[in-house]
């Protein structure tokens, strides 16, 4: 249960599950309300972007997914992401004393090693979104990773040098989402955009987004990343994943 807020209000806390994606959607479709939360201490089959898989170590790290039914259109869905990411910016800033950067459009890195990610799937018409599934990963007190990703990925803990605890991380992080949430229902994503723009790392950089090469130049007003490429033209990437050029 979260101290005040309706976030977590109902929280569903599971052991061992193939993902709380899968989890929630099926709660948001029996009309679970908004703000449900569905943590896990391990999942069997985690889900990142692109349909990689979010691997972790069973009782270490902060697995939740929420569930929104924002009043937005189906092409304003990515926005949550954004808004998502500054919100654990946010609760891990004030909780561990971090200060975390923000990879458009979900990676939270520290020291360039990604510690969370955030995956939103969303329902609608085509048009009007009936529910959003917000996803949020983060790697708090595992210390090991598979050879592949031990160079890429870190945690809490190992940036702080010390355990994180994760229920007192969990409940600031479902607060800082429900204020982040509530000011974006009310205002658009305007207020959102200048805290995303503050801590980000793309902006800047050279990256490789599908057939666009360039240099990340700026968050639109709309949460789309401009990318120049050596031509002079701007291309405006509203999905997919932006990778690194300058790595």
């Amino acid at each position: 249960m979260t101290p005040g807020g309706r976030f977590g209000e109902l929280l569903y806390e599971l052991g061992e599950v193939d993902s709380t994606q899968t989890v929630a959607r099926e709660l948001a479709d029996t009309r679970a309300p908004e703000g449900t939360v569905v943590a896990a201490e391990h999942q069997r089959a985690g889900r990142g972007r692109g349909g990689r898989s979010w691997l972790d170590r069973p009782g270490e790290n902060l697995l939740l997914s929420v569930i929104l039914r924002p009043a937005i259109q189906a092409a304003d869905v990515p926005q949550l992401t954004l808004v998502a990411a500054v919100a654990v910016a946010e609760a891990v800033e004030e909780v561990v004393g971090l200060r975390p950067a923000i990879k458009w459009p979900n990676d939270l890195v520290l020291d360039e090693r990604k510690f969370a990610g955030v995956l939103t799937e969303a329902a609608s018409d085509g048009r009007a979104v009936s529910r959003v599934i917000v996803g949020i990963g983060i790697n708090v007190n595992q210390r090991e990773f598979p050879i592949e990703l031990a160079a890429r990925a870190t945690s809490l803990a190992l940036a702080r040098g010390a355990p994180v605890e994760r229920r007192v991380l969990r409940d600031v992080l479902l607060s800082r989402l429900e204020r982040w949430y509530g000011l974006y229902v009310d205002h658009g994503f305007k207020p959102v955009h200048p805290e995303w723009c503050r801590r980000a790392v793309t902006v800047g950089r050279p990256v490789v987004a599908g057939d666009v090469q360039g240099t990340a130049v700026a968050l639109d007003a709309d949460g789309a990343l401009l990318v120049r490429d050596a031509a002079g033209r701007t291309h405006r990437i509203v999905a997919g994943e932006v990778r690194d050029a300058s790595r």
